[in-house]
C-alpha cells in the first residue's frame, strides 16, 4: 500500500485582498487498514501546532478553531465529502509552542485510484489557510499474508480518544521521534495469518539509515491466532545520531527463510544529545535520499523552484523546463544548490544558508499590504540574486522627490549602484536605474520616476540622473 507523507505549505496569494493570505503549517499522512467486506480503511491523519491559530476569547480561557474539508472522487465523480472544526483551547490568547493536535478521519473505499482534495481555514481568521491535492492508491485486498502501513504514534499510554483494537495509538504523523531518550512508537496489522496457516512466526522490525545499514534489528514473535493481529511496539533509540531514517517491518517464518511481506516508512530521529554524524563515503544517489530535497513536495517544492530561477544561469533554466514532475524537480534542487556550495566538506552549504537568511529580510522588509512577497519585489529579487549591499541610502517622500533608495556594492565589477523608486507610493519600490552591466539603465532615473512634481514647483537644476 503506498505511503504518502504530506508537508501541507500553501503559500497563497490575492492580489484582491487588502492583506496576505498566510499559510497554515498542516502535516498529514494517508494510512490504510483492512476494512469490511473487502474495503480498505483509509485514514487521513493530520496535525498542526497549537501556536498555528489566531485564538478568541471563550467561556473558559481562549479558543483556536480550524475548519477542514476532505473531498475524494474517482473518474466516475465525487465519491465521499468530509467537513470538521478542529477546536483547540489555551489558557492564553498567544500561547508559546507545546504540542502538536492530531486527528483522524477515516473511510471505507473499494480499490481504485482516487483524487484528494484537502483544504483548511483558521475560522478566526480567514486569511490563514491552505490547501493540497494529490492522488491516492487503494490495493486490491488478497487472501495472502500481509501488513498494514505502518502507522506512526506517541509513545506512551496515550488517550482514550486514539484506542484502535484495544490498545492506545495517539497517530504521530508527523513522523517525528524527538528527545533526549527517543523512543520509535508504531502500529500495524496483520492479516490472513490464521487462514495462511502460519502457526508461530515473527515480525522482524529494523532500523535502517540513509545508506541502507541498519542501526537496530529486533524479533518480535506471533502467533497465527486469527486474520486480524495487531503490532502496537515501541522501540528505545537511545545512542543513534539524529537524522533520517527508516523503519522496517517484515513478516517472516519462524526460521526467517522466507519473506511473506514488507512495509518499509521513513521518520525523522532528533536527539539533541546525538547530533548528526559525520558524513561518511555515498553515491549521489544516496547524499540524494538523504537531503532535504528528496523529501519536499507541493508547494513548497514549487517556491523553491520559483526562488532557483532567480541565481538559475541560462544553461540551468532550459534543465529546468524539462523537470515535469517533483522527483526531476528534487534532483534539480540537489544538483542546483550542490554546485553552489562553496565548502563541500562541511555538511552547512553557506551560499543556500546565505539565500535563505536573505530570503527571510526580504519576507520582513520589503513586504507590504499591497504586495505581500517581500522576495518577489524588485528590492527583494537583487538582494536574492547579489545579497546584502555594501551600503544602503534610504530618501524620504518631500515636496520634491518620491521616496527612493541608492543601494551600492563595492564588490561587484569594481562597483556598482542601484536605484529604486516608490512611484506608487504604495511601498513597492521598482528598480529604476542601475550602473552594472546587463541590468536596466536608466540615467535620467530621477526626472522620468523620482520627481514629486511636473514640472517641479521648486527647480534646483541637479546634474543629470543626480538628485540633490
Amino acid at each position: 500500500m503506498k505511503r504518502l507523507i504530506l508537508h501541507l505549505l500553501c503559500i497563497v496569494t490575492c492580489t484582491s485582498l487588502a492583506r496576505a493570505q498566510r499559510s497554515i503549517d498542516v502535516t498529514a499522512d494517508i494510512v490504510q487498514f483492512r476494512g469490511a467486506n473487502g474495503t480498505v480503511k483509509w485514514e487521513f491523519q493530520y496535525a498542526f501546532a497549537d501556536t498555528a491559530l489566531r485564538y478568541v476569547i471563550a467561556p473558559s480561557g481562549f479558543v483556536g478553531e480550524l475548519y477542514c474539508r476532505l473531498e475524494l472522487s474517482r473518474d466516475t465523480g465525487l465519491v465521499h465529502v468530509d467537513e470538521w472544526v478542529a477546536s483547540v483551547p489555551s489558557p492564553v490568547a498567544t500561547p508559546s509552542h507545546r504540542q502538536f493536535y492530531s486527528g483522524v478521519r477515516a473511510v471505507n473505499l473499494t480499490s481504485g485510484n482516487y483524487a484528494v482534495k484537502f483544504s483548511a481555514c483558521d475560522v478566526n481568521d480567514s486569511l490563514r489557510r491552505t490547501a493540497l491535492s494529490f492522488k491516492s492508491v487503494v490495493p486490491v485486498q488478497g487472501l495472502r499474508p500481509t501488513l498494514s502501513d505502518i502507522m506512526f504514534v506517541m509513545p506512551g499510554k496515550g488517550s482514550e480518544k486514539f484506542l484502535r483494537n484495544g490498545v492506545s495509538a495517539d497517530p504521530n504523523p508527523r513522523h517525528e521521534v524527538i528527545g533526549a531518550e527517543p523512543t520509535l512508537a508504531i502500529y500495524a496489522e496483520i492479516y490472513n495469518a490464521s487462514q495462511a496457516k502460519l502457526g508461530d512466526f515473527d515480525v522482524g522490525v529494523s532500523v535502517i539509515d540513509n545508506i541502507r545499514d541498519e542501526q537496530f534489528v529486533t524479533y518480535l514473535p506471533m502467533k497465527a491466532l486469527s486474520d486480524g493481529l495487531v503490532v502496537r511496539e515501541e522501540f528505545p533509540l537511545l545512542g543513534i545520531s539524529s537524522g533520517v531514517y527508516y523503519v522496517r517491518l517484515q513478516l517472516l517464518t519462524k526460521d526467517h527463510q522466507t519473506v511473506l511481506d514488507t512495509k518499509e516508512d521513513k521518520f525523522f530521529l532528533l536527539n539533541p544529545e546525538e547530533p548528526p554524524a559525520g558524513q561518511r563515503m555515498l553515491t549521489e544517489d544516496e547524499h540524494f535520499q538523504a537531503s532535504e530535497w528528496a523529501i519536499l513536495v507541493g508547494e513548497k517544492l514549487k517556491l523553491e523552484m520559483e526562488l532557483s530561477d532567480i541565481l538559475a544561469t541560462k544553461a540551468e533554466l532550459d534543465v529546468r523546463k524539462s523537470c515535469t514532475n517533483e522527483r526531476a524537480q528534487q534532483r534539480y534542487l540537489y544538483r542546483f544548490w550542490k554546485v553552489r556550495d562553496p565548502e563541500s566538506s562541511t555538511n552547512a552549504n553557506e551560499r543556500l544558508d546565505q539565500f535563505r537568511a536573505n530570503f527571510k529580510r526580504a519576507q520582513t522588509f520589503y513586504k507590504s499590504p499591497t504586495y505581500p512577497d517581500g522576495w518577489r519585489t524588485d528590492r527583494g529579487v537583487i538582494l536574492l540574486k547579489f545579497g546584502v549591499p555594501t551600503q544602503i541610502e534610504r530618501f524620504d517622500h518631500n515636496t520634491d522627490a518620491k521616496p527612493y533608495e541608492k543601494w551600492f556594492y563595492q564588490d561587484i565589477q569594481g562597483g556598482v549602484e542601484f536605484y529604486f523608486v516608490d512611484m506608487m507610493m504604495q511601498q513597492n519600490y521598482k528598480l529604476v536605474h542601475s550602473t552594472m552591466l546587463g541590468q536596466i539603465s536608466q540615467p535620467n532615473w530621477f526626472n522620468l520616476f523620482a520627481r514629486a512634481f511636473s514640472p517641479n514647483p521648486n527647480p534646483v537644476n541637479p546634474q543629470p540622473g543626480l538628485p540633490r
